[in-house]
């Protein structure tokens, strides 16, 4: 091969790899953290002009998305879920009890810096729900500065399927002790069409964003820093999905989902001491939700109008020690998280019938944690975390719940080894153990299902338990970066509905789930601007106490393609999106087929007049193939997902 130019070498991007700082709640780079983790950056966000930011998060292999709408689809984690998944934003956690999930329509994409995921419980840091994995949503802050400045930017885009735009502006000024931000985005879509050309009714959204941000430094040792945020949703479809056994054909729109989150962050850094930093975080945060199920088939109901409202206070305190070869972070967090409901249902008499299927509840959580970096010897890394929680549940009576409370205390620990074998190679290794506390619904539920049939809740439930192992192996060079994993996790106590008699159904530990997969991942720029990229997953789970495959285990799944990168500033990238039937399915669910998607990108940056400008270019599903995915939550029918869709874009900041 003919040694490259010195213009050539300098055009070479470098494998950059990434840093995280939800893994162990210090920056550390993915190829030394025990446990599988997921980058994905606002370039990415931005280039990829999905609908949806889970979109771009099931590009990570590891990481699927299960569509309730293309406004917020939900993420699958190595096969685990829903309630078995912890969604933070900024390090708060998003608390929702609802079969129609909603967590990732809060934070549009044009309001996030990066999100990073762990594909698992690797860290003792989170509490409840970490079985699955853990997703944190960062969003745009600001910097301190030497000289004052301002910045800002805006962004527009259109989209061809779904038909519709959105539209952002941001504006931020900074100086050597404060800075101060705000940002507003509107998105408009209409219904999209399958890869047929058929419309998939009640697909809409519409949703407007704004956030404020601002940080003061009083010393060189202490900063505060403030933020608030709030999104209004409305008439979200929900295009025939929706884990309720509603119906088919009834439709589910969520009229109102509106979010409000607060927070205030104080650090303190000293210097020449052990504590290299001390922080206290204080949160709060509403989320108001209004579904409406309408368009019944036959039957004396018309519509059914049940509402949510989720209030969260939350409190963490976290320290970080530098010990000699120990870095070490202990922390407590509290939160406090009350759920008040109801129903109203309209007859075709005329009439209406008010009750609440869940009870006024209230769940409180105190946890303590710590996490230890211990580098021992040469070139290895001894990781330690443990976690204990008290959750304790209080409701109050309704006409079909008795009042009452329970108490958890429940514990989360993990043993992680790293080994830097070589300059760039490392192998890890991941012992861990976590845990689901029961939600709201599974305790204390009592829905009617139809049919004669009632689903309730058991306030007796035990919380699920999970034991997790993983170890892989890592590469990460100058222009090629590469990673490898296997992992398996065992879950006892599964909480599912198990019937009683032919006319009830209750919420039982009586399972237990096995899952294990294997993941690759590679990056390599073999000549400078030529980007190969692409990754892999495999994934099997089983319910063992019904003896037959998990109902969200994804097929195998694979991406691969090409980025050229030139001088001009002009970027082009082609790739495809491979995956395989699913055959081991539930005796009730559908097996799926094979299918292969192009996408095909392009952009241009360049700067002028004093702006910088970013023109870019999306065609998803380029080929219009139609297609169902296996992970569609759907309520007896096969939904559809978009067929062809162009994303134009021109962002511009100064």
């Amino acid at each position: 091969m003919a040694e490259e130019s010195p213009d050539e070498v300098g055009r070479r991007t470098y494998h950059l790899e990434d840093i995280t700082v939800t893994a162990r709640g210090v920056p550390a780079p993915a190829s030394l953290t025990p446990g599988g983790i997921g980058v994905v950056k606002e370039d990415d966000l931005r280039e990829q002009g999905g609908s949806s930011v889970v979109e771009s998060l099931a590009r990570i292999p590891g990481v699927s998305r299960s569509n309730d709408s293309p406004w917020s689809a939900d993420v699958i984690i190595r096969g685990m879920t829903r309630d078995s998944v912890v969604v933070l934003v900024d390090g708060m956690r998003v608390n929702m009890t609802t079969d129609i999930n909603g967590r990732f329509g809060l934070v549009p994409a044009q309001q996030i810096e990066r999100i990073e995921v762990l594909k698992g419980p690797i860290s003792a840091l989170y509490g409840s729900g970490s079985v699955g994995g853990v997703v944190n949503i960062i969003t745009k802050g600001g910097s301190f500065t030497d000289t004052p400045q301002w910045r800002g930017g805006a962004g527009i885009s259109g989209t061809s399927n779904p038909a519709g735009g959105s539209l952002s502006v941001s504006l931020g000024y900074s100086t050597p002790s404060s800075w101060v931000r705000g940002s507003v985005t509107s998105r408009d879509h209409d219904d999209y069409l399958d890869g047929d050309g058929d419309r998939v009714e009640n697909s809409q959204y519409a949703d407007i964003s704004g956030s404020l941000a601002g940080a003061l430094k009083w010393s060189d040792e202490h900063q505060t820093a403030l933020s608030f945020s709030a999104t209004q949703a409305r008439d979200v479809g929900i295009p025939g999905t929706g884990t309720a056994p509603l119906p088919v054909g009834a439709y589910v729109t969520l009229t109102r989902n509106d979010s409000k989150r607060m927070e205030v962050r104080h650090s303190f850094t000293p210097s020449g001491s052990l504590l290299l930093e001390s922080s206290l975080r204080f949160g709060y945060q509403f989320i108001e939700r209004k579904p409406r199920i309408d368009h019944f088939p036959s039957g004396p109901v018309t519509r059914i109008e049940p509402w949510a409202d989720h209030e969260t206070v939350s409190a963490d305190w976290r320290n970080r020690f530098g010990l000699g070869d120990h870095l070490l972070t202990v922390g407590l967090e509290a939160w406090n998280w009350h759920m008040t409901s109801g129903r109203e249902k309209k007859l075709k008499n005329g009439s209406f019938l008010k009750d609440k299927p869940t009870p006024t509840t209230t769940q409180h959580s105190l946890g303590a944690y710590m996490e230890d970096d211990w580098s021992f010897a040469p070139k290895w890394v001894l990781n330690v975390g443990g976690r204990v929680d008290q959750v304790s549940i209080d409701n109050d009576e309704t006409a079909t719940v008795q009042s009452g409370s329970r108490d958890d205390v429940s514990w989360a620990g993990h043993l992680g080894l790293t080994h830097a074998i070589f300059e760039s190679w490392s192998l890890t290794g991941l012992v861990a153990s976590s845990y689901r506390t029961p939600n709201i619904l599974e305790l204390f539920k009592n829905i009617n299902l139809g049919g004669g049939v009632t689903e309730i809740g058991n306030a007796d439930l035990e919380p699920e338990r999970s034991i997790f192992l993983e170890t892989g192996a890592h590469y990460a060079g100058r222009t090629l970066g590469a990673d490898f994993s296997l992992y398996a996790n065992f879950v006892d106590d599964l909480i599912v509905s198990a019937p009683v008699s032919p006319t009830l159904c209750q919420m039982d530990n009586v399972s237990s789930a096995e899952i294990y997969g294997a993941e690759a991942a590679a990056q390599w720029e073999f000549m400078a601007g030529w980007e190969l990229f692409g990754n892999a997953a495999y994934a099997r789970g089983r319910d063992v106490g019904a003896g037959e495959p998990l109902r969200f285990i994804p097929p195998f799944n694979a991406l691969a393609g090409l980025r050229q990168t030139l001088e001009n500033g002009f970027w082009w990238s082609g790739e495809t999106v491979m995956v395989a039937g699913q055959h081991e399915t539930p005796e009730d669910v559908e097996h799926s087929n094979f299918h292969a998607l192009f996408n095909a990108r392009c952009g241009f940056g360049f700067e002028a007049s004093g702006f910088k400008h970013d023109l870019g270019l999306t065609i998803n599903n380029l080929l219009d193939r139609q297609y169902a995915s296996y992970l569609a939550t759907s309520r007896g029918v096969d939904l559809m997902e978009p067929g062809i869709s162009v994303v134009g874009s021109w962002n511009v900041s100064f």
